[in-house]
């Protein structure tokens, strides 16, 4: 599922990015590569920064998708080495079974978190963290979504995140503050942290057969639920025409949550006679601006 990570048979590290994924092979990325040299024990980052834009030019496989009529990066079933799952991860860092220096800071933040199913990624998921490296997890479900965006008053706010936002999306830092959302990543105890959700329900490959259109911005009524949180997100919009809203950009996911009023660029698609703005579309950018 979606936030599964793997090692292949040359030792890269990458994760999966759906739960929708087509016999033989999966839609993921590589991140980590060995070159003995790299601050997570020899790893370096092959993708250094996130965006449609970045993994696009990432060396690595993609494959046209005919019923999308869009490139996905994939990864070979045949090449998969090893499967690591966030929960599996998660409870031996919990029972001590798997020590990591950042325990202590853990351990506090866990208390202020809803009784969820959870899991750990990142370069602890893989073994391959440093003594600072962030803390990331993953809730699981749209219950335990929906509770912890209720609950979850979060740390201290991550000005790296915002500043490095606008520059790698080329967005202007007062639309980036508007997407930025302390209780899914913050600074706690010095340490940075981020919540990442996760649909436990797998979905079916190719269940709709989508037409790119062209290019729009819509201003409108948002309305979004747990679906908006999970990757890809989707919400839907009230303009002049009613749109289904797909995001292949995390940081609009929590900008796509709850009702709003917002301006959407990305590209109109007809996917078995629905209306879909797709935002992360690798020849236009796109953005989701609250107004």
């Amino acid at each position: 599922m979606d936030k599964d990570a793997f090692s292949d048979k040359d030792g890269n590290f990458g994760f999966v990015i759906t739960n929708q994924n087509p016999p033989g092979y999966l839609f993921g990325y590589i991140k980590y590569t060995f070159t003995g040299t790299g601050l997570w024990k020899g790893y370096d980052r092959i993708l250094k920064y996130y965006g449609v834009h970045n993994l696009m030019r990432s060396p690595q496989t993609f494959s046209m998708e005919p019923c999308y009529g869009v490139e996905f990066p994939v990864i070979y079933r045949s090449q998969i080495r090893r499967h690591i799952l966030p929960e599996d991860v998660f409870e031996k860092v919990i029972t001590n079974e798997k020590k990591i220096n950042q325990s202590d800071t853990l351990f506090s933040l866990l208390d202020k978190v809803p009784n969820s199913r959870l899991g750990v990624t990142g370069s602890i998921l893989l073994g391959i963290q440093h003594e600072r490296s962030d803390i990331d997890l993953v809730i699981y479900g749209c219950k335990a979504a929906e509770d912890f965006m209720g609950s979850f008053k979060g740390g201290q706010p991550d000005p790296d995140w915002i500043a490095e936002t606008s520059k790698n999306y080329s967005l202007d830092v007062s639309v980036v503050k508007g997407l930025y959302d302390i209780r899914t990543r913050g600074v706690y105890r010095s340490i940075k942290y981020s919540f990442s959700f996760v649909d436990d329900r797998p979905h079916p490959y190719c269940r709709d057969v989508c037409e790119v259109k062209e290019e729009v911005e819509v201003e409108g009524e948002l309305e979004g639920d747990c679906n908006s949180l999970f990757y890809p997100s989707i919400a839907y919009l009230y303009a002049r025409d009613f749109y289904e809203i797909v995001s292949w950009e995390g940081i609009f996911s929590t900008a796509l949550y709850k009702s709003k009023r917002v301006r959407i660029k990305g590209v109109r698609m007809e996917c078995s006679k629905r209306q879909v703005i797709l935002i992360g579309d690798r020849r236009t950018r796109g953005f989701v601006q609250v107004l």
